[in-house]
């Protein structure tokens, strides 16, 4: 739980300045600052920033947890006004733990989708030594190479769990078999504009091929999948397990 204290404008400029803000979160929009600057001056300030004490774990020692855009415009303010400013201050031990607080409270609807996860584990677990290579590969994979395929894909494609990559401790099932399969689902997502749906038939045909242990022939495969394409063969799917059928009849057909 946190604790209400009273920081001096001061002390919430400092936190506002580019190398204290926290990696993943720095996007400060002047027309949101100006957004927030009039709800305060018409209602004044109706929740309350969040500030982090991260010092158990970062050199930064505090940071602002939630409340960026809010900060900056009472900051803004005329002088005399907000001289000093009510924050919540809360005790983190870990970055998992920080950043699961952040998707909570960046978004009341739902929590943080899976590329903002990725961004927040790239950019700031660098010292998360033991799986930090595999989110700089999926980073680059989804920002880079494979630009165009959703990140929730990817991470579908290469992680062994969903929430294990949300807590930081990504590890890739199958990180060659992910690569041919990636590279297959982007060439028809390119070429042929393939909806996610299908790109999930295709991805589920092939690990229920691996778990059965049996081989895939990639070159077979994508010829295959490209010509009936081609020919229209595959207009009637709708859906995922329908692109998976389509995958089978085609890969098994003499």
């Amino acid at each position: 739980m946190g604790v209400i204290k009273q920081f001096k404008k001061a002390e919430i400029k400092d936190l506002l300045k580019e190398d204290n803000l926290l990696e993943f979160n720095r996007d400060i929009q002047p027309k949101h600052v100006d957004k927030m600057i009039n709800s305060v001056r018409d209602c004044g300030v109706l929740r309350l920033p969040v500030i982090g004490n991260v010092e158990a774990f970062d050199k930064r020692k505090r940071v602002i947890v939630d409340g960026q855009h809010l900060c900056k415009a009472l900051v803004s303010s005329p002088r005399g006004s907000h001289s000093v400013i009510d924050v919540i201050v809360k005790d983190y031990t870990s970055k998992m733990e920080l950043i699961d607080d952040i998707s909570k409270l960046n978004n009341t609807q739902k929590t943080w989708t899976d590329e903002n996860y990725l961004e927040a584990w790239f950019k700031y677990g660098r010292d998360n030594y033991t799986y930090y290579n595999n989110y700089n590969k999926l980073y680059s994979l989804y920002t880079d190479k494979y630009d165009g395929l959703a990140c929730g894909f990817l991470v579908n494609l290469y992680a062994v769990s969903k929430n294990s990559f949300r807590e930081g401790q990504l590890e890739f099932r199958n990180e060659a078999f992910s690569d041919k399969l990636a590279e297959l689902c982007y060439e028809l997502k390119i070429k042929h504009n393939k909806a996610t749906f299908a790109l999930h038939g295709l991805r589920i045909w092939a690990f229920t091929r691996l778990s059965k242990k049996k081989d895939i022939v990639w070159v077979k495969l994508r010829s295959r999948i490209m010509l009936a394409i081609k020919d229209g063969k595959d207009k009637s799917s709708q859906g995922r397990e329908d692109f998976r059928d389509f995958v089978q009849a085609e890969y098994t057909r003499l």
